[in-house]
């Protein structure tokens, strides 16, 4: 019997959930009402023994299901430092990308000092992520866990909306992991593609460079192809009346 979860299905944190699903080979629905109802909040996952709820505690019951998974680490020391990064994807991480977000989604007004503050604690966090992913593929190990899961899904409406590439470019670690995790099946799965925010508007302005270029070069081949105009050059004049005008000019 499939289990069920009871979430909005945009949010980042039902795809956390859905992504640890996939690798855990776990089949969820995801419909609406029900369960949700009798604890007042949601997410809650649905099982047969009975009801989890929190996001956090869902994706870590799904990731701790299958151990052959290793979403949860080869041992104690792993699972302990995926639990760290899972704290710090949640207080370093999404508190201040939600202060930033959520006034671009229209869910609540946007106060300029809030943001200023949100943009330099995200650019905080995400260095201290590129720092660590510049000797490590995945954050925990040698395989995707429950940390890459949580972090990229804390990043992906941040990506899409507010991350522009001029705050992306010193973060290099960052994206080539952020690359890596969506490039696997299971990531894909859940969240399709995911178009970065600028990355439209770069593309088109280079496309219309680009097509501007050959009108430029028919332009310089027809006033090649124009015939030259050449002022015939005037006779050189005898040297006897050459120093006679020079005696005039004196």
């Amino acid at each position: 019997m499939p289990m069920k979860l009871y979430a909005h299905p945009d949010n980042y944190k039902t795809k956390k959930a859905l992504i640890c699903a996939k690798y855990a080979g776990l089949e969820i629905e995801t419909p609406k009402g029900g369960a949700a109802d009798q604890t007042g909040r949601v997410p809650v996952l649905e099982t047969e023994q009975g009801c989890i709820f929190s996001s956090a505690a869902i994706a870590r019951y799904i990731s701790r299901i299958n151990r052959c998974t290793a979403l949860y680490g080869q041992n104690l020391l792993e699972g302990g430092m995926i639990d760290s990064w899972v704290e710090f994807c949640t207080h370093e991480l999404e508190v201040p990308l939600c202060a930033w977000v959520l006034p671009v989604q229209g869910v609540f007004p946007e106060v300029p000092e809030a943001t200023k503050c949100a943009k330099e604690d995200v650019k905080s966090a995400m260095t201290v992520l590129n720092n660590h992913l510049l000797a490590n593929t995945y954050m925990v190990g040698h395989s995707i866990t429950l940390a890459d899961v949580s972090l990229f899904c804390a990043l992906l409406d941040g990506m899409s909306l507010v991350l522009d590439d001029a705050f992306r470019k010193p973060f290099g670690n960052v994206m080539r992991w952020f690359t890596l995790c969506l490039a696997q099946p299971e990531f894909k799965a859940v969240v399709g593609d995911v178009k970065l925010c600028g990355g439209g508007a770069a593309g088109a302005a280079k496309a219309d460079k680009k097509e501007a270029k050959p009108t430029t070069q028919e332009e310089k081949l027809k006033q090649e192809d124009k015939p030259k105009t050449v002022k015939p050059k005037s006779e050189p004049k005898p040297k006897g009346e050459a120093k006679q005008d020079k005696k005039e000019k004196e």
